[in-house]
C-alpha cells in the first residue's frame, strides 16, 4: 500500500475524461434567458409609461401584448403603427440588449471551455439565428395596429444578436488574435487607434449634447410643463432619456458640420432652418438650436480638431518609418468613419410620416467628413512631431556578458577543446556535492577520447544552434539521478545492482517460469539468473529441453 500512497490521487485514480466542446444545453438556456430578459425589459418600460400617463388605463394583458413589438423595437426593427412608419428607435435599450447578449455568450464560452475560433462559430450562429427566428415569428403573429415586415425583423434581430455574440466571445475564443495574426503590425495598431478615435467621436458628441442641455435648460423645463401633469412629464422625460444616444450622435453630426434634419427643420453650426410646424413637447427636442451662433461654430471647429490631434498623438507611438505611422493614421480614420456611418444609419429613420419626418444625420456625408476630420489633423501631428522616443530595455545576451556580445558556449562546453579531469567530475561539481546527493551518475564522466561529459551538455549545444530565439542555453552542470517516489523496499533483491543483461534474459526467465509452473519459481529463477551469470549454458539447455518441441531457442 505504500506504493499507492506515494502516488498522487490524480494518477492513482486514472485519467478523468474532460468534456470538451460546446455545451448545447447551456447555450439554449442562455439564449432563452436573454430573449426573456429583453421581453421583460420591453414590458417594464411600457408598463411604466402606461402607469404614469394621465388618460391611459393600465391593463396587464395589453402590456404583455404591446411588449412583443417593443421587443422588436429593442432590436431596431422598423415598426408601422396605425399606418404610420416608425424607424427612429431609441438606441439606449438596444445597447442594453447588446450587453446582455455579449455577457451571456461570454458566460457560455467560459463554462464550455471554448478557446479556439472554430469553437466560437456555432455559438455565434445559434445566438444570431435564435434571435432572428423569434423576431420573424413575432412579426408574423402581430396584428393591427402594429405591423412589421418579417424579413426586416429577421435581419435586424439576427444582426444585433450576431454582433453582440461575436463581441462577447472575440477575446476568449481567439477571434481578436486571429485578426492580429493576419494583418501587419501597423494595420493592427491602426485598428486599435481607430477604436480610440470612435470613442473620441462619441465623447465629442456627448460634450456637444451636454453643452446644449446646459444652454437650453429653461426650454426643456417649459416643454415638460406643457406636456401635462407629473405623469405625462415623467413619460416624456423617460422617452428623452431613451433617445440620449441618438442625441449624442446628432451632437457629433452638428460639430462635424454636416448637421441633422427633422423634416423641414435643419440644424447646422453655420446655419439653421427652422420648421414651420411646432415641435412636439419633448425635452430632448428643446436642445436643437433655433439660430446659428459664433459659439456653436467654435465648438464645431474645436472638437473635431481635438479628435484628430488625439489620433495623431496615438499614432506617433507606432514603430517604424513615417509611412508606417501614416498607414496607421489611415486605418484609424477608416475605422472611425465606418463606425460613424453604421451608428448614423441606426440613429435616423422615419418619424410617423409627419412634418418632422424623416430624421436623418446624413450618414454618408457624416462618414466622409469624419474621415477628413480625423485623418488630416492626425497626419499633420504625426508628420510634424515625428515618432515618440521609447526607451527600450537592452536585450540581455545569451551568456550574460556586460558588453552585450554573444559568447561562444561551444568553446566552454566540456569536451570541446579542454581536457577533462581524470576523476570524472565536470566543471562546477565537487566530490562533496556528489556524495551529499547520493551515488555518482553512471556514465556521466567523459572518456579519454574527449566526448561531452553528459547528455545535458550535448542537448544545450544542439538547442543553442537549432533554436535561434532561445533566451538562454541550458545550464551545463553535473547530472543528478532522479529520485523515485516508489519505495524500493517493496521489491526483492538488491536494487543497487546493475541490470545490464542481454536480450535473451527475458526469454530464459519465462522459460524457467513455464518449467516450474509457479510465479514464485519464476522470480527465483530470474534472481538466480541475474546473480549467477555462469549458469547461462545450463539454463539454456534446460529451457530447450522443456519446450514444446520447438527445437530450441527461437531466433
Amino acid at each position: 500500500m505504500s506504493v499507492l500512497e506515494s502516488i498522487p490521487h490524480a494518477i492513482a485514480d486514472g485519467p478523468r475524461e474532460r468534456r470538451l466542446g460546446l455545451r448545447w444545453w447551456l447555450l439554449l438556456g442562455a439564449t432563452c434567458t436573454v430573449l426573456l430578459a429583453g421581453y421583460l425589459v420591453s414590458a417594464g418600460l411600457i408598463a411604466l409609461v402606461m402607469a404614469t400617463a394621465t388618460d391611459a388605463v393600465f391593463d396587464p394583458v395589453v402590456v404583455l401584448l404591446a411588449a412583443l413589438p417593443g421587443w422588436l423595437a429593442l432590436h431596431q426593427s422598423a415598426l408601422t403603427i396605425t399606418g404610420a412608419p416608425l424607424s427612429v428607435l431609441p438606441l439606449l435599450p438596444t445597447a442594453g440588449v447588446v450587453l446582455m447578449i455579449a455577457a451571456a455568450s461570454a458566460w457560455v464560452a467560459r463554462r464550455s471551455k471554448l478557446r479556439r475560433p472554430d469553437q466560437a462559430w456555432p455559438l455565434i450562429a445559434t445566438m444570431g439565428l435564435g434571435h432572428a427566428g423569434v423576431g420573424a415569428a413575432i412579426a408574423l403573429v402581430l396584428d393591427w395596429p402594429f405591423r412589421v415586415v418579417p424579413v426586416d425583423a429577421f435581419l435586424s434581430c439576427g444582426a444585433v444578436a450576431t454582433v453582440a455574440a461575436t463581441a462577447g466571445v472575440a477575446n476568449r475564443c481567439g477571434l481578436i488574435y486571429l485578426v492580429w495574426e493576419r494583418v501587419g503590425a501597423q494595420v493592427w495598431s491602426g485598428l486599435r487607434i481607430g477604436l480610440l478615435a470612435l470613442a473620441a467621436v462619441v465623447a465629442a458628441g456627448g460634450a456637444v449634447l451636454l453643452v446644449g442641455i446646459g444652454t437650453s435648460a429653461p426650454g426643456m423645463v417649459a416643454a415638460m410643463s406643457r406636456a401635462g401633469d407629473e405623469g405625462d412629464a415623467i413619460g416624456t422625460s423617460l422617452l428623452s432619456l431613451l433617445y440620449v444616444p441618438n442625441g449624442v450622435l446628432a451632437g457629433w453630426a452638428f460639430a462635424a458640420g454636416t448637421g441633422l434634419s427633422l423634416g423641414e427643420l435643419s440644424a447646422q453650426p453655420l446655419g439653421s432652418a427652422p420648421s414651420r410646424e411646432p415641435l412636439p413637447d419633448l425635452p430632448l427636442l428643446a436642445v436643437l438650436p433655433s439660430h446659428a451662433g459664433v459659439g456653436w461654430s467654435a465648438v464645431a471647429m474645436a472638437l473635431p480638431l481635438a479628435v484628430g490631434a488625439l489620433v495623431g498623438v496615438a499614432c506617433r507611438r507606432v514603430s517604424g518609418s513615417t509611412s508606417h505611422r501614416l498607414l496607421a493614421v489611415g486605418v484609424a480614420s477608416c475605422v472611425a468613419a465606418l463606425g460613424t456611418l453604421v451608428l448614423a444609419f441606426a440613429a435616423g429613420g422615419e418619424l410617423g410620416g409627419g412634418p418632422l419626418s424623416p430624421v436623418t444625420l446624413r450618414p454618408f456625408a457624416l462618414a466622409a467628413v469624419t474621415l477628413c476630420w480625423v485623418a488630416l489633423p492626425a497626419a499633420a501631428v504625426t508628420w510634424l512631431l515625428g515618432p515618440v522616443a521609447v526607451d527600450e530595455p537592452e536585450p540581455a545576451d545569451a551568456a550574460g556578458s556586460p558588453d552585450g556580445t554573444a559568447t561562444d558556449h561551444s568553446a566552454d562546453a566540456p569536451g570541446a577543446g579542454d581536457e577533462q579531469p581524470d576523476d570524472g567530475t565536470t566543471d562546477g561539481g565537487s566530490a562533496d556535492g556528489g556524495a551529499a546527493d547520493g551515488a555518482a551518475t553512471d556514465g556521466a564522466a567523459a572518456g579519454e577520447d574527449g566526448e561531452p561529459s553528459s547528455a545535458t551538455d550535448e542537448l544545450a549545444e544542439d538547442l543553442s544552434d537549432a533554436i535561434p530565439h532561445a533566451r538562454e542555453p541550458l545550464a551545463s552542470g553535473p547530472t543528478r539521478r532522479a529520485r523515485s517516489e516508489i519505495d524500493p523496499s517493496e521489491f526483492d533483491g538488491d536494487v543497487d545492482a546493475s541490470w545490464d543483461v542481454d536480450a535473451s534474459w527475458d526469454v530464459d526467465a519465462s522459460g524457467d517460469a513455464d518449467a516450474a509452473g509457479d510465479a514464485g519459481t519464476a522470480r527465483d529463477a530470474a534472481e538466480t539468473r541475474r546473480t549467477d551469470p555462469t549458469s547461462d549454458a545450463g539454463r539454456s539447455q534446460r529451457v530447450a529441453g522443456t519446450s514444446d518441441g520447438d527445437g530450441g531457442r527461437p531466433d
